[in-house]
């Protein structure tokens, strides 16, 4: 049999899973191609500690060039095209040809058209973070907004992990009582893809610490200069350091490909991952895929991982006995950290119908133990 060539592009969470899990399932005839334009993989679960001077890049990034030593080819370049017709992705230095497919490009951040949000801090990228720490360093008293301007957004217990942190650094400071820190979000309520259960107590933790929640706010504009935002109901509010989640949009070369439409995701097969062109399949942030309460399931680095598991698992399958076998069952879980050394956890299945069916553990230091847990393994296993 010829060998068959993969080609994944993107090199986050779940890129990063499916390229190792299709190497050591397929012989060593067939080839597997990684695409990111950075070398560098930064996990993101671990930016909040960066924010909060708890980490450096370097504990916790590695370089994707290190995958050649596991007959991963990883490919440094621009893609500037995707022809799902001829089976062809563009890059600016050549032209790949595959057989499979894998898109896992995640989202591209922007600021969309509210004007003045480009000047906002954020702890949604490497960068943003380390900026994020060293205003921190130097913020005594004022005040906060933390705002997220617009749906969908990944990791949504970010927000809220965001501001419980910061009320917990602030106090360690002896700081809190000169800070106010002020959420707002387009929400009805905090995650409300987990149900009103939860989210009930994610907004009483944010009231026994403190912090100003205002839900169903949908940002219009910042005024940099003077220093306020304004939202679409007309309420002005003032701030001294302004954090925000930056707006999602799908990559444009995947709108390009006609992967997805405009202002859309990439549509997939639920259980398969499988988009509408043959031998093409998307995971991660770049898909939408809706659930039977009408909401999408949410972009989360979990999910990823385990769509990438089964579209890998299926194509090397596919190649070594012409049969596929697993299915995506929308199971996943996430940390909410909560200061103190203490997070909570929620956790079940979100293709329960009529609603996901989810839990969530309280707070505790056993939660945070297990997350730094996985951070600190995570970079291990798969490097």
């Amino acid at each position: 049999m010829a060998g068959k060539t993969i080609v994944v592009l993107g090199g986050g969470v779940g890129g990063l899973v499916a390229a190792n899990r299709l190497r050591r399932l397929l012989h060593r005839e067939h080839r597997v191609i990684l695409v990111d334009h950075n070398v560098w993989h930064s996990f993101a679960p671990a930016y909040t500690a960066v924010m909060l001077g708890q980490k450096v890049a370097g504990q916790i990034s590695r370089d994707l060039r290190r995958l050649n030593r596991k007959r991963i080819e990883f490919i440094a370049d621009e893609i500037t095209g995707i022809d799902p017709a001829k089976k062809t992705v563009h890059l600016t230095g050549q032209q790949l040809t595959y057989d499979y497919l894998i898109v896992a490009l995640g989202t591209q951040y922007t600021a969309g058209d509210i004007s003045g949000f480009g000047t906002a801090y954020t702890y949604y990228t490497l960068e943003g973070a380390e900026g994020l720490c060293e205003e921190l360093a130097n913020f005594t008293s004022g005040r906060i907004a933390i705002v997220v301007p617009g749906l969908p957004y990944k990791c949504p217990a970010a927000p809220y992990e965001g501001a419980l942190l910061l009320d917990h650094y602030f106090r360690r400071s002896r700081l809190r009582t000169e800070v106010e820190i002020r959420l707002f979000t387009p929400e009805p309520g905090p995650l409300p893809v987990a149900g009103k259960a939860i989210g009930e107590a994610v907004t009483e933790l944010l009231a026994g610490r403190e912090i100003w929640y205002s839900p169903s706010s949908r940002l219009q504009a910042v005024d940099p200069e003077a220093r306020r935002l304004t939202f679409e109901d007309g309420i002005d509010a003032p701030y001294d350091l302004l954090i925000g989640v930056p707006l999602h949009e799908v990559p444009t070369v995947v709108r390009e490909a006609g992967l997805a439409q405009e202002g859309g995701w990439v549509s997939v097969d639920r259980e398969t991952l499988a988009t509408s062109f043959e031998g093409v399949y998307a995971i991660g942030d770049v898909t939408g895929i809706p659930l039977a309460n009408g909401l999408p399931l949410p972009k989360a680095g979990v999910f990823a991982h385990g769509e990438a598991e089964v579209v890998a698992r299926n194509i090397a399958a596919e190649i070594n006995d012409g049969e596929t076998r697993w299915a995506f069952g929308g199971e996943g879980s996430c940390f909410l950290e909560t200061g103190y050394g203490k997070a909570a956890y929620v956790t079940g299945n979100f293709y329960a119908e009529p609603d996901p069916d989810l839990k969530m553990r309280q707070p505790s230091f056993l939660w945070r133990w297990v997350k730094e847990g996985f951070v600190r393994t995570w970079l291990w296993r798969w490097f």
